[in-house]
């Protein structure tokens, strides 16, 4: 993947790593199931590392391409209406943030008996922010507090939810460069002053680079889940 001055660039570098570390692991190729696959990057990327993977999306378009590609694919209905070996990962890249709070609520519990008993779910979101709402599909955001108190464990009556479903086991936050999106001239680009902004925002790009993706404004959250154990 072509390095850009992007958080997902970010996202997939700690994805891939991680992946990486539970395939090792492991004695057996994991069982992947991608929920939101999309146009099937991670299908692919997680194939290539010897992982058996699933791939679900509302989109029948994108399901036909991942099935032309020689993955298992299904609507979501469709996947729920058959029979599955448990997963060892429920991967959710960028689709929570779609979803509204009903709805989810009603679908992690789905996707958590989807799971191993040792299994993990990772959760991929954006955070708040100008680059949020630049995406009209995007319902509400959820932040890592959002999951934890509509299916985690914290001391407070819950009022939303399942408590007790899952528990953090980690979390990783990136940021993408600074951007002057509230300038005139980032919008009207022209003359001096589009040149200076140009110029201004590829020198944000370059702190970004070098800092390795430390200098910027947080856009994104990725929190790995397990199975709380019940009593």
């Amino acid at each position: 993947m072509k390095r850009i001055a992007h958080y997902q660039y970010l996202e997939y570098v700690r994805v891939m790593s991680l992946m990486r570390q539970y395939q090792a692991a492991s004695a057996r190729p994991l069982r992947v199931l991608d929920f939101g696959c999309g146009l099937g990057k991670f299908l692919n990327v997680f194939a290539s590392l010897g992982m058996e993977v699933t791939g679900v999306d509302a989109n029948p378009a994108y399901v036909a391409g991942a099935r032309e590609k020689g993955f298992q694919a299904y609507e979501p209905e469709a996947f729920f209406a058959t029979t599955q070996d448990p997963f060892d990962v429920v991967f959710l890249s960028h689709l929570i943030e779609h979803v509204t709070p009903d709805a989810l609520v009603a679908l992690v519990p789905r996707l958590c008996a989807q799971l191993a008993r040792n299994g993990r779910m990772i959760m991929l979101s954006p955070t708040p922010g100008e680059r949020f709402y630049h995406d009209f599909s995007h319902i509400r955001p959820y932040l890592p507090q959002s999951i934890r108190h509509a299916f985690g464990a914290t001391g407070m009556p819950i009022s939303y939810g399942e408590a007790g479903l899952l528990e953090m086991v980690d979390i990783h936050f990136f940021k993408d460069p600074y951007r002057t999106r509230l300038w005139r001239s980032f919008y009207v680009n022209r003359g001096i002053k589009g040149a200076f902004t140009r110029q201004y925002n590829r020198l944000l790009d370059v702190l970004w680079r070098a800092s390795g993706g430390r200098i910027g404004k947080t856009a994104s959250w990725l929190g790995v889940y397990e199975l709380r154990a019940r009593s």
